[in-house]
């Protein structure tokens, strides 16, 4: 695309101007974002709706993880000797939250309940969250994430497959995939001692709905989903909210979860992550989620699952876990 830095009039001829090179428009982003970082008194927000200084600070983290990446692995481009400075761009944003943001991750309800929080409040907490999308039922700002996800009819039936899904760790910190019969094993015995943010993002045999006030066993239904992994993420419990857009959980749009994510993978793809790195980002995630070993220290062995269904010639194994857990934040 053509990098647009000023208001144009209808006949100035950048209007039907070519395409400029990525390196200039990446370059004029990053120095929005800059501009942006600098320059945003706002530090604080209570209700989570304003852009402040350390949204900018996030936007930033996940612009140049991308470009740093991108760079990086898209060889073709001929720009890989540049993508460190995205990358160093991206942990030195990151950083600057973790540091000074005072945000920390939600463990509020234990290791079964805290995470699902994130995305059920009506309110955003105010810890983890930096922005989100808030409801409100008095201005009729509402959200469908029901009727999306429990209608045979409205939404697309998206599901999750069973390749993703191996990919939730055991809850000593093994991959569920190192058991020789992972493949073959049942719906309840797959999903035992797992990862619990897996609980928190499907339905399980034990799951229950509100119905009239009452608690009701609502395990996938089929009409709704087509492998049995049915979501649960952003869905409401109580189902008078699934016949309309009707549901009044804020939804999150920057996360100190992914702020922690950015630093780790930044960090990984520069081959500087360190343990205590490792500790302070996924391995707190890990914890957060119940997890109870790999926390303190960065992984020695790639996992070949991971290598062999999602990251082909990927063979670091930080990068590889820190993906892992990129993908079920």
């Amino acid at each position: 695309m053509p990098w647009i830095g000023k208001a144009l009039d209808i006949d100035d001829p950048l209007l039907t101007a070519g395409r400029d090179k990525r390196e200039r428009v990446m370059d004029s982003v990053l120095a929005d974002l800059d501009f942006a970082c600098n320059n945003i008194i706002t530090t604080n927000d209570a209700s989570r709706t304003t852009i402040t200084k350390w949204v900018a600070h996030a936007f930033k983290s996940r612009v140049c993880l991308f470009e740093g990446t991108f760079r990086k692995y898209h060889t073709e481009l001929n720009l890989t000797g540049t993508a460190a400075k995205w990358l160093n761009e991206a942990a030195s944003a990151a950083d600057q939250i973790i540091r000074n943001g005072g945000f920390s991750l939600n463990t509020a309800g234990g290791a079964g309940a805290s995470y699902r929080q994130i995305f059920t409040s009506n309110t955003p907490l105010a810890n983890e969250v930096l922005q989100a999308a808030v409801a409100d039922v008095n201005l009729g700002v509402l959200n469908e994430a029901n009727w999306w996800w429990t209608s045979g009819t409205y939404g697309a039936k998206a599901s999750f497959i069973r390749t993703f899904i191996n990919t939730y760790l055991k809850l000593d910190g093994t991959p569920f995939t190192n058991d020789p019969n992972y493949s073959t094993m049942l719906f309840k015995d797959e999903v035992k001692n797992r990862d619990l943010r897996l609980k928190q993002t499907i339905r399980l045999g034990d799951y229950k709905r509100i119905s009239n006030g009452q608690q009701v066993p609502a395990p996938p239904v089929f009409s709704y989903t087509f492998t049995g992994y049915q979501p649960i993420k952003w869905t409401l419990d109580d189902m008078a909210f699934d016949a309309g857009a009707l549901n009044t959980n804020a939804i999150a749009l920057f996360r100190y979860a992914e702020v922690l994510l950015n630093y780790a993978e930044a960090k990984a793809e520069l081959g500087t992550l360190t343990d205590a790195d490792w500790a302070l980002t996924v391995g707190a995630l890990r914890s957060r989620a119940g997890i109870t070993g790999g926390l303190t220290a960065k992984p020695l062995t790639a996992d070949p699952y991971l290598v062999a269904n999602y990251f082909p010639g990927i063979t670091d194994p930080a990068i590889l876990e820190v993906r892992r857990k990129e993908e079920l934040n």
